[in-house]
C-alpha cells in the first residue's frame, strides 16, 4: 500500500489529496464521495498537477458488495480493507441532503 500523503484536506475529488480517501493500492482507490452520499472507486490518471496524481472515478457505489465488485473487475486484486466498510454508506450527519433538482 502506498503512503498517504500528510494532510489529506484537498475538497477535489479528483486530487491526490482528497480529504475523503478511504484507502489506496497502487494506481486505484477508494474515497467517500464529498457530500458522503457514494462511495467513489478511482484509478490514478498519467496526468499530474501541482498537487500530484490526479484520480479519474472509474465507479460510484452504495453498497460495499458493489463497490467490491467492482473493484475487483477493474483492478483485478481483491482489497481486504473493502471487508471493514458498513453494508451500505451512511451519509454523513454533519452534511445536510442536497436535492438535484432544486426547482422541484
Amino acid at each position: 500500500m502506498n503512503a498517504l500523503p500528510n494532510f489529506r484536506t484537498d475538497h477535489r475529488e479528483e486530487a491526490d489529496g482528497y480529504r475523503g480517501e478511504v484507502f489506496r493500492h497502487g494506481n486505484f482507490r477508494v474515497a467517500e464521495c464529498r457530500d458522503g452520499l457514494q462511495w467513489l472507486l478511482q484509478r490514478r490518471s498519467g496526468t499530474k498537477t501541482m498537487g500530484g496524481a490526479r484520480w479519474r472515478t472509474l465507479a460510484y457505489c452504495v453498497t460495499r458488495e458493489a463497490l467490491t465488485r467492482l473493484y475487483q473487475a477493474h483492478s483485478g486484486a481483491v482489497a481486504p480493507e473493502l471487508a471493514d466498510l458498513p453494508p451500505h454508506i451512511r451519509h454523513r450527519a454533519d452534511r445536510p441532503f442536497r436535492r438535484m433538482d432544486k426547482g422541484a
